[in-house]
This record gives structure tokens, sequence and C-alpha cells, in this order.
């Protein structure tokens, strides 16, 4: 990555943590042209536009990448974090699906459809995941614990 590529993703990672998306969105529009269409630049593109609830240009430009570069888990995670808000779950359960037969050693997709089968009511399949994803990476287990898509596993404890 060249010291301007760098520069300009490590500011606009600075803005978005103080949650200045314009200001994150700016310093990503004033890299130079063939800057804007690297893997970086366009997966920050792509958390600011699922900050501001632009979901469907996050879907958009997700779906693209997962399509471009299906080797990718985090194109997958984005696009489906898109479509669970501008379409449904279950739109974003398909996603999902097909990623996790690409990529099932990705604990955050186990994480993801865990998700999805406690919100749709489907405690058992939600059980599984999150073991699956547990299994994976225990560092989620206390994520889990406050995530509110698991409330009717864990009773809000």
């Amino acid at each position: 990555m060249s010291n301007k590529l760098e520069n300009g993703v490590n500011a606009a990672v600075g803005y978005l943590s103080l949650g200045l998306m314009e200001d994150a969105w700016n310093e990503l529009e004033s890299l130079p042209p063939e800057f804007r269409a690297q893997n970086a630049v366009i997966e920050l593109r792509i958390e600011i536009l699922l900050k501001l609830e632009r979901w469907k240009f996050a879907r958009v430009l997700a779906e693209g990448q997962a399509k471009r570069f299906p080797e990718n888990p985090a194109w997958w995670l984005q696009w489906a974090a898109a479509l669970r808000r501008e379409r449904s779950i279950q739109d974003a359960r398909g996603v999902l699906w097909e990623a996790v037969q690409r990529h099932p050693a990705c604990a955050l997709i186990q994480y993801n459809l865990a998700c999805y089968a406690s919100v749709l009511g489907e405690h058992e399949e939600a059980r599984r995941r999150l073991g699956t994803a547990f299994a994976i990476d225990d560092g989620l287990r206390p994520i889990a614990m406050d995530d509110p898509d698991f409330e009717p596993i864990f009773g809000g404890v």
C-alpha cells in the first residue's frame, strides 16, 4: 500500500472511529482516482454507508465485491448486513448460507447465521451455530451475551 493510500485509509478509519462519517467519506474522496478502487477503500466506504443506514448503496457495493472476490468473507458479511436492513433477515440469511459453504471456518459468518436464526425463533439452530462460532473464536462469547438478537436464548443475562 502506498503512503498516500495508507495515510488516507488511516485518516478515514480515525474519522470513522470518532463517528465523523462525512469526514471519513471526504477523506476517501480526496484520494487519487486510482486508489478509490482499492479493496481497503471500498470496505471503508461500505462501513460508512452502513453506519449512515444507506442500506441499498452499501448492499450494491458489497454484493459486487463478494461476486468479484468471493474468497473474502468480509464482503459477504457486509452484503448480508446491508441486505438485512434493506430487505429482510431471510434475504440476508440466503447470502450467508452461500457464504458459509465457501467459508465454513469463518466465526463471524457462523455468528451472524446464529443471530438470524435466533431472531426468527429457530433457537436450536441459533445455539448450534453459536457453538460452532465459539469453537472457532471464543472471543465472540462475551459479544453474544450482550447482543440483543440473542435475548430469546440468553434471556437478557
